[in-house]
């Protein structure tokens, strides 16, 4: 122990300027280290916080997060700088020479920040949503200031910018509470349309989960086809677990047709040939036939 105390105040005495120097970047080591270990749990403890018995909206949540991770890791890049002897006024025009020549190299990435804000405040989707797109559709799981994290039809993970979410066209199918199922049927053309108009209104009523507002279950006679009477049927139901309740209310309505026994014709063509035509067709086949015999 005594040996180490001496060589240590040897070396002090010799190199005082390299001791300090070490004991300067150990310490700004530490500041940075602290920094991000700190930023870190700040983000996890932000990811779970409630404001008195309310927690915080899932869709800001990771938002203000990523925002408070990133303010504390800058303050502890600015005390790193500092304990390294960078003086404050020089550190201020490095970080604004360096935003801007950042920001001249992620504008991309500085526009998914706006357009991840411009979502934020005026919510076309939030967390939970089934929503589409040109390019994407699925159940929004996350909604970071950098990208939207999306769950598909059959699973698969998708991360998509912000600004790809804030340009493109958004259907947003979780919005609302209700949606009206809009159902096209075709029946035979000797169906009697008002029975049949009565008998799927009364079925549509009567299935569960169809509600009287904002409007009562609709039936309409749309078109004549070439096989069949064109009729649309619209009613509305709860959006929640929408492709099964739809997906029922269709087998319900062909249960429906089938005990009435009306008909949904298959496609098809009706030929008539004439007498005319027929005479036609003979004297062609009689001509052919005394060509062949001459030969």
């Amino acid at each position: 122990m005594e040996e180490f105390s001496q060589l240590w105040t040897k070396t002090t005495e010799q190199f005082p300027l390299l001791i300090a120097g070490v004991m300067t970047v150990a310490a700004a080591l530490a500041i940075l280290v602290i920094g991000w270990l700190i930023a870190k749990w700040m983000r996890a403890r932000v990811n779970k916080i409630k404001l008195g018995k309310h927690e915080i909206d899932p869709t800001l949540r990771p938002v203000i997060a990523s925002v408070v991770f990133y303010v504390v890791m800058a303050m502890t890049l600015y005390a790193f700088l500092i304990k390294l002897g960078v003086p404050p006024a020089s550190l201020l025009a490095v970080f604004g020479a360096a935003g801007l020549a950042i920001g001249l190299a992620l504008k991309d990435t500085l526009s998914n920040i706006a357009a991840g804000v411009m979502m934020l405040i005026l919510r076309p989707l939030a967390v939970g949503d089934f929503v589409e797109t040109d390019g994407f559709a699925g159940t929004v799981t996350e909604l970071g200031l950098f990208a939207t994290t999306v769950k598909s039809f059959d699973g698969l993970f998708m991360y998509v910018p912000n600004s790809q979410v804030w340009t493109d066209k958004l259907v947003n199918y979780g919005r609302h509470q209700n949606r009206k199922a809009i159902i096209n049927i075709g029946v035979g053309y000797d169906t009697d349309l008002a029975k049949c108009r009565d008998l799927m209104l009364e079925a549509m009523s009567n299935f569960e989960g169809v509600t009287e507002e904002p409007t009562p279950p609709e039936a309409y006679v749309m078109g004549f086809g070439d096989s069949a009477i064109d009729m649309n049927f619209r009613c509305w139901m709860p959006g929640d677990n929408w492709f099964k309740r739809a997906s029922d209310l269709r087998i319900h309505m062909k249960e429906t047709l089938d005990n009435a026994d009306i008909e949904i014709p298959f496609p098809q063509r009706v030929v008539t040939m004439t007498d005319s035509s027929l005479k036609v067709d003979m004297k062609t086949q009689k001509k052919t036939s005394v060509k062949k015999s001459s030969k």
